[in-house]
């Protein structure tokens, strides 16, 4: 059978299942990455903060720039295996690996450990991008309305709440093993495996739509310019990075506010537990409500929930523990909001396919991703350097400019970067002007929302 189908709701729920499937262990491989890797690297592999903040920023960097190079590839390639496929079956492959970022060789001097964390990081950006970029853009060709591209946002999270509430916990016991690296080895050996095994074996499920391209795609450079030319996208990415910064920058926070601030390490996983399982449960809800407020609204809502977070946080230096509980409950229901932020990116692919011909999805998602990645290598970069030169030093109690720098970089910075956010949002506009909807339906209207216009 033919890989190449002409059935969008075929390809939206084979690439849905296969998106789901695999990520069950990369998914839980990212869950530890996210959420323990820095302190994990700056406690148990012992390297200075200004260096793991160097090397995550230098790896998100790398992965915006690959990014570009793989989703150019993708969306000009022309096969008989389909134009995303190829890259998601070697991606996942690549996948066996994974486990070199966090089981670093005994032995290893420091400059050894980061020379290999550099090379494992890299590694993985780009196995990671083979797969997710090509998926996400499989997502977004084949979902019709914004309800459907949103849902393939938030049912993924969604069903992976068991393995966010077992990494976290683990994660936390882990840390406080005697010897934790030991502790997590067979966990990530296990999960690089399984990944590659269920992607090779759901392979052939995958579907492809046919390339309907009505114009000869201009070189790499002009499609680039061309892109990045479309106003509207340029305020969406806007927006994005702002909340990409400020999501980062609490989560990499998290586990030196619990450690060093607020002296609750016994917490780190109860929080992140509550913050996940809020934001998979609550973007349900978020969803629910496109019809009525429509997902540039709903957007909106979040991000100003965002800024009542980081302006709680700075309390928890008074009021402890029970105000850090409060912030995290509230960053859940505002994390739920952002599950629209694809569909919103896809709309502006197909005001784009509408003017230039050419169908490229791919290149969007990538440019957004990249947009993401430079807000996390901020994060990371400033959060390393600000632990370095406050004096922070791993495992002692921490002195007042140390505690300074950590709720510094969990509250003020993404404060101001998601208030820039909100203005840019305000002023976002394509809904109106080419007559598009964002999925609210009009007043006194009835049944499902209107389609987006076509694509060609």
């Amino acid at each position: 059978m033919s890989v190449i189908v002409d059935d969008p709701k075929l390809v939206y729920r084979r690439t849905l299942l296969f998106y789901a499937l695999t990520t069950l262990p990369i998914g839980a491989m990212a869950v530890f990455f996210q959420n323990y890797f820095f302190i994990y690297a700056t406690d148990v592999l012992l390297v200075a903060p200004a260096a793991v903040g160097t090397l995550l920023a230098a790896a998100r960097i790398y992965d915006g720039v690959s990014d570009v190079a793989i989703a150019t590839w993708s969306d000009r390639s022309e096969s008989r295996y389909g134009r995303r496929r190829p890259f998601i079956l070697v991606g996942g492959l690549m996948c066996s690996m994974l486990w070199a970022v966090f089981l670093v060789p005994s032995g290893m001097g420091e400059w050894q450990t980061i020379g290999w964390l550099f090379v494992a990081l890299i590694w993985m950006q780009t196995a990671t991008t083979l797969r997710y970029i090509p998926i996400r853009a499989l997502g977004i060709e084949s979902g019709t309305t914004a309800k459907a591209r949103t849902f393939f946002g938030i049912f993924i999270p969604f069903i992976t709440i068991p393995i966010v509430i077992a990494v976290n916990f683990a994660g936390q016991g882990a840390l406080q093993a005697d010897d934790p690296k030991a502790a997590v080895a067979p966990w990530f050996i296990g999960l690089s495996a399984a990944t590659v095994v269920l992607t090779v074996v759901l392979y052939p499920l995958l579907k492809e739509l046919p390339t309907n391209h009505t114009s000869v795609e201009r070189n790499v450079f002009k499609m680039l310019k061309e892109v990045l030319g479309v106003g509207y996208h340029r305020q969406l990415i806007g927006v994005q990075f702002a909340e990409s910064f400020a999501f980062t920058s609490l989560a990499f926070s998290v586990p030196y506010m619990l450690t060093y601030v607020i002296d609750r390490p016994d917490m780190i996983a109860v929080i992140f537990v509550t913050y996940f399982v809020l934001q998979r449960i609550t973007g349900w809800g978020w969803y629910a409500m496109i019809p009525r407020w429509g997902m540039r609204a709903i957007w909106s809502k979040g991000l100003k929930l965002w800024l009542l977070v980081f302006a709680i946080i700075p309390l928890t230096l008074v009021f402890g523990f029970p105000v850090f509980a409060l912030a995290t409950a509230i960053a859940g229901v505002a994390g739920g909001a952002a599950a629209v932020n694809y569909a919103m990116l896809g709309d502006i692919a197909d005001y784009d396919a509408k003017v230039s011909g050419r169908e490229r999805q791919g290149i969007y998602m990538t440019i957004y991703r990249l947009v993401g990645n430079i807000g996390g290598a901020a994060t990371g970069f400033a959060l390393g350097w600000l632990l370095q030169l406050s004096g922070f030093i791993a495992n002692e109690e921490q002195g007042e400019m140390a505690i300074g720098a950590i709720v510094t970089s969990a509250s003020v910075l993404p404060f101001i970067g998601v208030t820039i956010g909100v203005w840019l949002l305000s002023r976002y506009r394509l809904y109106e002007r080419e007559g598009m909807t964002d999925g609210r339906a009009a007043p006194g209207a009835a049944g499902p929302e209107r389609p987006l216009p076509a694509t060609s």
